[in-house]
């Protein structure tokens, strides 16, 4: 069997991580990257500190894709995935397999609604742009911060899911040779809406926490107050995923969980103290215009986000929740 072509968009911390332990296992790989980026990347390579040590890695790197590739990874924020595809739309043909490694509530989430998620795809772009029948859902459980020398730092095991977005999509046959073999446990799932579910539970209960705080995941855990705010956030996702057909269960086991975490910054705490705008569409409107399409009042989750934005000075959320 012919090893599948795979590309990776997006140099940040985890499509760097991806794409150096894909190039050490002899994937075909190739890195999509911008600006000073790709200049660094092409003369130095990816520079890895994880559990098995600290390595440089030499990746092909390209400023966008001119040929089709067997597997498409999207390692983007929210905000930048539009313009990303739309750059590297060469690379897409029929048989792409394009996996979005997102955060929050993704954009193919609900494509049985027949519409977008708005609060992720406004304009339904993302919905018209990648076929539902060549998408392959997942779950991004690595972590990665760039330190002060540009070195990609990550400190826990690294793991995807993948599963099908539906009932006949791809199902990753021999990708998942390819994530096995750089060292990344795969959890290949035939049903990955609860595990999107269950990693948003987490991401709206402690993400927009820390970006507000300063705190890292075990001083959340170790303070009464913070703690408390967190739970009742992850029960209302709890709430909000039950209306929406999935039970999950997070709260009672995230004291022992960020605790063990350790002094982790969440990536919106990244993004904050770098003065980088925060990922809050997917992680935070998606699940409130969620609640809203079921009726779910989510009263916590409304006023951390409107507390979050107003210290940032960012503009209100669409939805307001005001009649739930």
């Amino acid at each position: 069997m012919l090893r599948p072509s795979i590309a990776i968009i997006g140099a940040g911390a985890i499509g760097s991580i991806l794409a150096a332990r894909l190039a050490q296992s002899g994937a075909d790989v190739r890195l999509v990257a911008r600006g000073a980026r790709l200049a660094h990347i092409q003369q130095h390579g990816l520079h890895i500190r994880d559990l098995d040590g600290e390595v440089t890695v030499h990746v092909p790197a390209v400023a966008a894709l001119d040929a089709p590739v067997s597997v498409l990874f999207l390692c983007v924020k929210g905000p930048a995935i539009e313009a990303a595809l739309r750059d590297n739309l060469a690379g897409m043909g029929p048989d792409t397999r394009v996996v979005p490694l997102v955060n929050g509530i993704p954009w193919w989430f609900f494509d049985d609604l027949g519409h977008p998620v708005r609060a992720v795809d406004p304009d339904g772009a993302l919905f018209e742009l990648v076929p539902f029948d060549q998408i392959v859902g997942s779950v991004t459980m690595m972590t990665g911060a760039f330190d002060e020398h540009g070195t990609v730092v990550s400190t826990i095991p690294h793991k995807l899911a993948l599963g099908p977005t539906t009932l006949n999509g791809p199902r990753p046959v021999d990708l998942a040779d390819e994530i096995t073999a750089a060292g990344i446990t795969l959890d290949r799932s035939d049903h990955i809406r609860p595990l999107v579910w269950q990693k948003l539970a987490l991401n709206l209960a402690t993400n927009p926490l820390s970006a507000l705080t300063g705190m890292t995941l075990e001083q959340i855990a170790a303070d009464p107050a913070t703690m408390a705010r967190a739970t009742a956030i992850a029960i209302e996702a709890e709430t909000l995923a039950a209306a929406w057909g999935c039970t999950i269960d997070i709260a009672r086991h995230m004291p022992a969980q960020l605790a063990k975490a350790g002094a982790f910054r969440t990536s919106m705490l990244q993004d904050a103290e770098a003065g980088r705008p925060l990922e809050l569409a997917p992680i935070c409107d998606a699940p409130l215009e969620l609640a809203e399409a079921r009726g779910i009042p989510m009263p916590e989750t409304l006023a951390l986000l409107t507390e979050l934005r107003a210290t940032l000075g960012t503009s209100a959320p669409a939805l307001s929740q005001g009649a739930l």
